[in-house]
């Protein structure tokens, strides 16, 4: 169902992916990026391939490194090791874990791994990104400019899904969608320094890494509670979140930020309370409040 600009579909029916996809309008190539962020709540393998299957053309998973994207998290360890080859290994093992690399394998494509590309200095000269992103204020910190892959820079002017979960978190956050999905883009595996003390530069940071993407790509965006949603209201159950399961809920815009904006009415938020939100509306446009009186109206709510 149609609601201005933005798709929403309920079903177990797996006819929702082609239904959310076909609207979207996606230029290939097609970069998506899901939220692999822990082991206890990810994008899961039946969810990319429902997305991939309607693609149909050029397309490439990205994601960085996670700080507790490990067999270790999963066993309630930790969070595992964070040198670079026990990270190495810790990806192998998700993928093979969670059946993302056979859905890879099964259609053909390949994933990419952001935080090996600039570890490789596989970048982007820096001085071209930042002419590209000077429609937009500058960044709070000038090495987002220089960590940008050169492989996924040679696929500028397709466009770059990203792929969210449908997901609630502690404060500041609030919500962690489309938006706070870039912010993986980062190569971690450790953000510590763009949250600053108390996640005073969280926001700014959130939108800085948008400012980027935004320059090369067609941003679109995907919000996906279909088999799992998820609610951590401290950081501690952010590693392992309460969880909705099996809510056949997936939603889809050209504009992330009214995507975003949707969601968020959708469970009760004020798109205006939350920091990098109406950041965000400053700098890539705002939302439509008839949308959000739909999302009012719709009576949908997982949490």
């Amino acid at each position: 169902m149609r609601y201005g600009k933005v798709i929403m579909e309920q079903s177990t029916d797996p006819s929702i992916y082609h239904n959310i996809v076909s609207e979207l309008n996606l230029r290939p190539p097609v970069i998506i990026k899901p939220n692999w962020g822990t082991i206890n709540n990810f994008t899961e393998a039946a969810v990319l391939d429902g997305v991939l299957s309607e693609i149909g053309g050029e397309a490439l998973v990205v994601e960085s490194y996670g700080w507790a994207r490990t067999e270790d998290a999963l066993n309630g360890k930790g969070i595992g090791s964070q040198k670079r080859s026990d990270l190495k290994k810790s990806d192998e093992w998700f993928l093979k874990y969670s059946g993302v690399g056979d859905v890879l394998k099964k259609h053909d494509v390949e994933y990419l791994n952001v935080t090996e590309e600039v570890w490789a200095k596989r970048v982007v000269e820096p001085g071209v990104i930042k002419k590209m992103a000077d429609k937009y204020p500058p960044v709070l910190f000038d090495e987002m400019y220089a960590q940008v892959p050169t492989c996924l820079f040679e696929m500028r002017g397709g466009t770059f899904l990203s792929l969210a979960k449908y997901r609630l978190n502690h404060e500041p956050i609030v919500l962690s969608l489309t938006l706070k999905n870039l912010f993986g883009m980062i190569p971690g595996p450790g953000r510590s320094k763009y949250h600053g003390e108390l996640d005073c530069k969280l926001d700014q940071c959130i939108i800085d890494i948008n400012k980027v993407y935004h320059s090369i790509f067609d941003v679109k965006g995907m919000v996906d509670g279909v088999l799992t949603a998820s609610i951590g209201k401290t950081a501690e159950e952010a590693i392992k979140p309460n969880t909705a399961k099996n809510q056949g809920l997936l939603l889809g815009c050209e504009d992330s930020v009214r995507l975003d904006a949707f969601v968020a009415t959708l469970e009760g938020k004020d798109p205006n309370k939350i920091g990098y939100l109406k950041l965000a509306a400053s700098i890539f446009g705002g939302w439509d409040e008839e949308e959000l009186k739909d999302a009012r109206r719709s009576g949908v709510r997982i949490f």
